[in-house]
């Protein structure tokens, strides 16, 4: 047994300690150090084929061939998704690896077909830069390429739920009326948390009020006069889809 280990840490190349912790995990699953490493081995090769990215197509120019599954899939995420703002959030939207998904960001940057832009939020007592992919709709050929995507299906993504717990501190300057925005929770002051969010400047913050916001909220600024027809809309639009029975 002891000529067997030694041949096996010279041929892994490893130290003694390595090759204890390696033995110890093959007792534990029951299979020899041989068995074990076959299998460990072949499960990483699995997983790099997996996450390698698709090739290019060498004889067609950029701009000619046809986008790759991969390409299309991050495609119809960045046009459908707002907001994408990292490879893992891309991937998540895709349904791909994150090393599929970066491939596929940087092909489609390189063939600008999608582009990162950068903005200013505000976020706690100032302002930060935050950087999202967006689709360059004003590419020419754009039309050709969207309709490749055009079909492409996503995972689901999850519903969120209500949100509970102090106000993100991303909104304390939309409450600027308030004398702590810090002490506010949800949903404790979810009306005027609401109010302030909904009919505000900020269209990020309307948004996630729509969604997060408990619908009782979202109902009382509808009560409100100084609630504006589009804002009105997306209130019901938001109550429509929270609120339907799941089929």
């Amino acid at each position: 047994m002891a000529v067997q280990l030694l041949k096996a840490q010279l041929s892994l190349r490893i130290s003694a300690d390595e090759l204890g912790r390696v033995t110890q995990a093959a007792h534990s699953t029951g299979a020899t150090v041989a068995q074990f490493v076959r299998e460990a081995v072949s499960d990483k090769c699995r997983q790099v084929e997996q996450d390698r990215p698709e090739p290019v197509a060498a004889e067609l120019p950029a701009e000619g061939r046809p986008l790759t599954r991969s390409e299309r899939l991050m495609l119809a995420a960045v046009t459908r998704h707002a907001a994408i703002s990292s490879i893992a959030a891309a991937s998540r939207a895709a349904g791909l690896s994150w090393s599929a998904a970066k491939a596929a960001l940087e092909s489609l940057a390189r063939r600008g077909a999608v582009r990162q832009r950068t903005s200013t939020q505000g976020w706690r007592h100032g302002v930060r830069e935050r950087s999202t992919w967006e689709p360059v709709m004003s590419l020419p050929g754009w039309r050709q390429l969207q309709a490749q995507a055009q079909h492409v299906r996503l995972p689901a993504p999850a519903a969120p739920g209500d949100f509970s717990g102090p106000v993100p501190p991303q909104f304390w300057p939309l409450l600027w009326n308030h004398p702590d925005p810090s002490s506010l929770s949800i949903p404790a002051d979810a009306e005027y948390v609401a109010n302030r969010l909904l009919n505000g400047p900020s269209a990020h913050a309307a948004l996630w009020a729509s969604a997060r916001l408990p619908v009782d909220a979202l109902r009382s600024c509808l009560r409100l006069r100084s609630t504006r027809p589009h804002t009105r809309d997306l209130i019901n639009n938001a109550l429509v889809r929270r609120t339907a029975a799941p089929s």
